[in-house]
Formats: structure tokens, sequence, C-alpha cells
């Protein structure tokens, strides 16, 4: 079953940075702000961000979260998104 994550991360180093944005990106979740992605995914891809952090975080320099939210029914207010910005895809693709 899929959920929806907001991962929001401060890494400092350019290139680990990068390649952890491309990661979040292979996972299928879409940018929404500067370091702060969004999307539905299942628990199995849960575990593979949370190892990615320990992947691409210093443990004395970085910082980064995943949280479990429900945009599509529980954002009140925004500026700049469109309603479609949060909703569940219509299809998921089967790699």
């Amino acid at each position: 079953m899929y959920s929806q994550i907001i991962v929001s991360y401060d890494i400092s180093d350019t290139k680990k940075r990068t390649k952890f944005f491309e990661e979040l990106k292979d996972v299928g979740l879409v940018s929404i702000q500067k370091s702060v992605m969004w999307g539905y995914v299942l628990v199995s891809e849960k575990r593979v961000i949370k190892q990615l952090f320990k992947k691409y975080c210093d443990i004395m320099t970085d910082k980064a979260l995943l949280v479990n939210v429900t945009l599509d029914k529980d954002l009140n207010d925004s500026f700049g998104y469109d309603e479609e910005d949060f909703k569940h895809p219509e299809s998921f693709e089967i790699i």
C-alpha cells in the first residue's frame, strides 16, 4: 500500500546532495521545494530512503527527515501550488 511522504534534507556536500536528489527521484519522489521532496511510496521504498540517508548524509554536518503526510486531504493553505500538485498519480509503472 502506498503512503505519502515528505523528505527534507540539508546535505553540505554538493556532489552527495545531487546524488541523493537523483536517487530520491528514482524512488518516485518529486521536488516541491529546494531540498524538499514529496511523493507516494511503498513501505519497502521508505526503507530504501532511510538507507540513502546513511549513504549520503554525514552524521556530523548533515540533516534529513522523512515525514508521513496526507497533503491531498489535509493541505489547508499554500502559495504557488496547484490543486493537482499533491494528487495520487492515476497509475504506477511496474519496473
